[in-house]
């Protein structure tokens, strides 16, 4: 059935459910996340190097009006 022509208890529920869902795999995802780096470490990496902007070429002055 189309979300349209659903009661607005039934969309109302079914987006309760949808974000509880989404918050309990949230929730796990960090707890996953959690363990796992504290127990391996990798080596902090050195600061990437400065991109060197390139010179912008300045264009010259057009003579004449803009006809």
């Amino acid at each position: 059935m189309a979300k349209r022509n659903q009661k607005p208890e039934v969309r109302k529920a079914q987006r309760e459910q949808a974000i509880r869902a989404a918050k309990e795999a949230k929730k796990a995802k960090q707890a996953t996340k959690k363990s796992t780096p504290s127990t391996t470490k990798a080596p902090t990496k050195a600061a990437p190097k400065q991109k060197i902007m390139k010179p912008v070429k300045v264009s010259a002055p057009r003579v004449g009006g803009k006809r």
